[in-house]
């Protein structure tokens, strides 16, 4: 994990003059893959921004390193394209693949997304950022933030159409934050003991991660202003399909999750 100790203190200037980092694990899903990348370039011009996708050991080696071949520029020394994809060379899963992504990064803001989303809304990434900045001005412990979507997940509080926006955002107390797309500081997991939790495959570290950050005194909410498109579930049926023991699998990682809270009771 990155050393956070010498990191600098969050500014309160606008979110659009901050840098983001923005991960995308995959495995498979190739054109949901590109689908959202485009999404992005076309959308996005909010922030600066970079583009650092995770192939979680997919079939087709070579995608990735042919996908970001696309985005770079010749003759150019030290140009960072705005696309790159690291590769695992086994497959570590949803929370491993976003640890990967965020040891291989280094811009101060972090947005994590699912591989089957899609950017409709063009401030998406500005609301969020503004308003994890703003909770932060009014001393409101908030530290990390879920967009809303057509399909959050069990969030139900997140749930929305694109036109159903509000002024006013969620503090989660009960609920755990979705993570389809999430944003946080890149100082936050310093702080809270640590990244996500790495269950095999994925499930239950979102609820994992809520308890636990409010051990730690923190907070999750979600930006009513921000709207994602989320498929929701593309990966995870691939997935069942390619192999029939991954949602037992999957399922006892709620055991899992239960012993990790038992420490924090």
């Amino acid at each position: 994990m990155s050393n956070t100790k010498n990191s600098k203190p969050l500014s309160l200037v606008p979110f659009s003059n901050s840098k983001v980092d923005i991960i995308i694990p995959f495995h498979g899903q190739y054109e949901k893959v590109v689908s959202l990348v485009e999404s992005i370039l076309i959308s996005v011009k909010s922030n600066p921004y970079q583009i650092t996708l995770v192939d979680d050991c997919s079939e087709n080696q070579n995608f990735g390193k042919e996908f970001s071949e696309q985005f770079k520029k010749k003759n150019q020394e030290g140009y960072r394209p705005q696309l790159v994809c690291v590769r695992n060379e086994k497959q570590l899963g949803f929370s491993g693949s976003l640890r990967v992504g965020y040891e291989n990064t280094n811009l101060p803001w972090l947005l994590f997304m699912h591989s089957d989303c899609l950017v409709k809304d063009t401030n998406f990434m500005l609301e969020m950022g503004q308003s994890l900045l703003n909770w932060k001005k009014d001393n409101i412990p908030v530290k990390i933030v879920s967009a809303r979507s057509n399909n959050p997940g069990e969030c139900k509080k997140a749930q929305s159409k694109i036109d159903e926006k509000e002024n006013k955002n969620i503090i989660l107390e009960n609920e755990a934050m979705p993570t389809f797309c999430f944003m946080c500081h890149r100082d936050l997991f310093g702080r809270i003991g640590g990244f996500l939790k790495e269950y095999p495959y994925g499930w239950y570290e979102d609820e994992e991660l809520a308890i636990r950050m409010h051990k730690y005194g923190y907070k999750q909410g979600v930006s009513t202003k921000a709207w994602i498109y989320h498929e929701g579930a593309a990966t995870i049926k691939y997935l069942w399909k390619k192999n029939p023991n991954c949602r037992e699998i999957m399922e006892n990682n709620r055991n899992l999750c239960i012993n990790d809270l038992k420490k924090y009771v």
